[in-house]
């Protein structure tokens, strides 16, 4: 592959992963993907490879090929040495193909009940930050999320003015064999990063009705919190009013 060629193809292929990025964030996958708060980082990715690649081109576009016809010192004896017109390398050609393949072959979907078995899914773990926002402790406990609880309930020491508050959270359906069989557990994924530290967290729910659920079915659950203890440590149980099954949320991650 002589030179000009192979940085063509560099060009056409940063060009089309700067395309590919600007189509996850206009469309809204980028968050299946990594942490709201980085998103800038990705923009600014998609900018700079949409500049090389576009410059790349025209630099290209405005010189015209090396010929050897036009160097008079040019020689073309079997001394020569061409060791300056060795082929370039594959492998930034492979490092750019790579992620485009996976972006478009593989379709982005979000983590469920088969990622949380793999991963394990905490109901009482302590989270990353050691912080309650005053506005969470402010905000009405039918509009804290699963995540929301689980802050609470790892970082305030008097627990019992949540007993028979009402809880109102939507999670996936995921089943751990040690409970009851009138309990399923109200999953979520936080992602603190990216996908790849993605940790699944959820709440109990006591729910007479379990067995009619599908695993990793979204629903909106209902009920009273009731304070138990597992293995040494107070958390949540939802004592559910009503499941109902709902849609997938458009963000189903939530961020620490």
């Amino acid at each position: 592959m002589n030179p000009r060629t192979y940085h063509r193809l560099q060009a056409i292929l940063a060009l089309a992963l700067g395309f590919y990025l600007f189509n996850v964030i206009s469309n809204g996958k980028l968050y299946l993907y990594i942490n709201i708060r980085f998103a800038w980082l990705t923009v600014l990715g998609m900018l700079i490879l949409l500049a090389l690649g576009a410059n790349m081109l025209d630099v290209l576009r405005r010189t015209r090929p090396e010929s050897a016809d036009d160097d008079p010192g040019h020689s073309h004896s079997p001394e020569h040495d061409h060791a300056d017109h060795a082929a370039p390398s594959a492998w930034p050609l492979i490092l750019l193909l790579i992620p485009l393949l996976i972006g478009f072959l593989v379709p982005a979907r979000p983590l469920g009940a088969e990622a949380a078995s793999s991963r394990g899914v905490t109901v009482s773990g302590a989270l990353a930050s050691g912080e309650v926002s005053p506005l969470l402790l402010q905000t009405g406990p039918d509009q804290r999320t699963v995540l929301d609880w689980i802050r609470i309930f790892n970082t305030q020491a008097d627990l019992e003015q949540y007993e028979g508050e009402t809880a109102n959270v939507i999670g996936f359906v995921y089943r751990d064999p040690r409970l009851p069989a009138d309990r399923f557990i109200a999953s979520r994924f936080a992602v603190t990063c990216c996908v790849a530290d993605a940790f699944a967290l959820g709440m109990q729910v006591e729910w007479p009705e379990n067995a009619g659920l599908g695993v990793d079915e979204w629903v909106q659950v209902k009920g009273p919190l009731r304070i138990i203890e597992q293995d040494g440590r107070k958390i949540p149980l939802i004592v559910a009013e009503s499941v109902r099954p709902v849609e997938a949320p458009a963000q189903p991650y939530l961020f620490p």
